[in-house]
């Protein structure tokens, strides 16, 4: 009895929550989404939604310390300095082990992680917004932000992680075809950087402080906060997270530029990569447009029809439905700052794989040379659209899109205008876009297994 009444009155607590979290979604997608952005006495810069639906409180904090800025010869410093932020630090100026750090976050219902791309660090915090638990939350944070102590003892463990991981990673033929991909896209850029293991055995932690002192300033970072706070109090969270950053010297911090692939002959833009899988892994691709770029939106729709829509894309149609190579495949686009690029990717049998190649290539060919049809643009729209209040229906979505905004240098109102973009997409947009950018004397393709 005790039991049923347990699970009723959870199921109930459950219900609710889900309720308390659709409630501002009519507003979200009907309305003007109000984003600050405020310059902060540290130097840093704030985007600030108040959401005061729940009482919570999430926290994202991208600093431009990026992969990209790793020392040669030392791919990961950058993902280690993330990593150990929350594994040791001077809070107060007492040294406190990541076990202190762990519980305290804990202890306080908080979350607290970092990671890595190419481009910058992203660090993500999540709070109950009630004053005294919110103001440890924030006081513990900024002192692993700004003083993180990176212990070898500490450090030595998570690279003897790496390297396992590494080495296992190196077996599967997923990896493999990614990374090949990655060289080939990037052409030796440093936006391109993977680390290896003899990479990984040089770091210590002179390179993470160095880094971290380096990087880590306010002056490179984005604070965004979406949640149950005012426009003052946020303001006075920003600035504490981001005050005690470290300065000095100004940096070169300029990202070559990413050049295009250039035209090859066939035999030298597709690699084969031997691997005893019983199924071939495929991925071809090419380089493509930044996010800020105004070609976005054609890309985004007109990939939908052809890779990005599931079930109902050209691709799935083609070399699933129609001749059952694949159980999957699909393609996107992943615009980012200073890059982008679009690729298609499936798995098929070993002994189907010349023909999986010749199919993808010639269903991408097929679509860039003569687009989507009336109906297959009229259902994408409808779908992305109808889809739109789903991208935004939790304060912690809706921190991801507004961080994209922050960092891509985005109009402030570009959530309100998204679904308005997706309708004024064309079928000569299309066409264009795709002519211009899949071109396939340019387009890199990697075969792990296979014939």
């Amino acid at each position: 009895m005790m039991k049923k009444k347990m699970k009723s009155t959870l199921k109930t607590v459950f219900l609710n929550l889900i309720a308390l979290t659709l409630l501002p979604l009519a507003q979200f997608t009907s309305a003007a989404l109000p984003i600050q952005k405020i310059q902060l006495d540290s130097g840093a810069t704030l985007f600030f939604v108040e959401a005061r639906t729940i009482p919570m409180i999430n926290i994202g904090i991208d600093i431009k310390a990026g992969s990209v800025f790793d020392p040669k010869g030392k791919v990961g410093v950058a993902d280690f300095a993330a990593n150990l932020l929350n594994k040791g630090a001077l809070v107060q100026g007492v040294k406190k082990d990541e076990a202190y750090l762990s519980d305290k976050i804990s202890d306080l219902g908080a979350v607290f992680k970092a990671s890595v791309s190419n481009e910058l660090t992203s660090i993500r915090m999540k709070s109950l917004s009630k004053a005294t638990i919110l103001d440890e939350v924030i006081a513990i944070s900024a002192e692993m932000i700004a003083n993180p102590s990176f212990e070898q003892k500490v450090l030595s463990r998570e690279k003897s992680l790496a390297v396992s991981g590494l080495l296992e990673s190196q077996t599967r033929p997923d990896y493999l075809m990614s990374e090949q991909f990655t060289k080939m896209l990037y052409q030796g850029n440093p936006l391109g950087k993977m680390a290896s293991v003899e990479d990984i055995k040089k770091i210590d932690v002179q390179d993470l402080r160095k880094f971290h002192q380096s990087y880590y300033r306010a002056k490179n970072t984005n604070v965004i906060i979406v949640g149950d706070v005012s426009t003052e109090n946020a303001i006075q969270i920003a600035n504490r997270l981001t005050q005690k950053m470290p300065k000095g010297p100004e940096l070169d911090m300029s990202v070559p530029t990413f050049k295009p692939l250039p035209v090859k002959p066939a035999d030298v833009r597709e690699v084969h990569i031997p691997h005893p899988s019983t199924q071939a892994h495929i991925q071809m691709g090419i380089d493509s447009v930044p996010r800020n770029h105004p070609d976005y939106f054609p890309l985004l729709v007109g990939n939908y029809i052809l890779g990005g829509g599931g079930f109902v894309s050209r691709l799935m149609n083609e070399i699933r439905e129609k001749r059952g190579l694949a159980y999957s495949v699909s393609s996107y686009f992943i615009p980012a700052k200073y890059s982008g690029f679009f690729s298609a990717s499936m798995q098929t049998k070993k002994e189907q794989s010349a023909q999986a190649v010749q199919l993808l290539n010639q269903t991408i060919g097929e679509f860039a040379k003569s687009g989507p049809t009336d109906e297959e643009i009229i259902a994408a729209k409808s779908n992305l659209v109808n889809g739109f209040a789903l991208r935004i229906d939790s304060n912690n979505k809706l921190l991801e899109n507004v961080a994209n905004i922050a960092w891509n240098d985005l109009p402030l109102n570009t959530l309100d205008t998204w679904t308005t973009q997706i309708q004024k997409v064309t079928k000569e947009d299309i066409q264009r876009v795709f002519k211009k950018y899949l071109d396939s004397d340019r387009m890199i393709t990697v075969v792990v297994g296979g014939n």
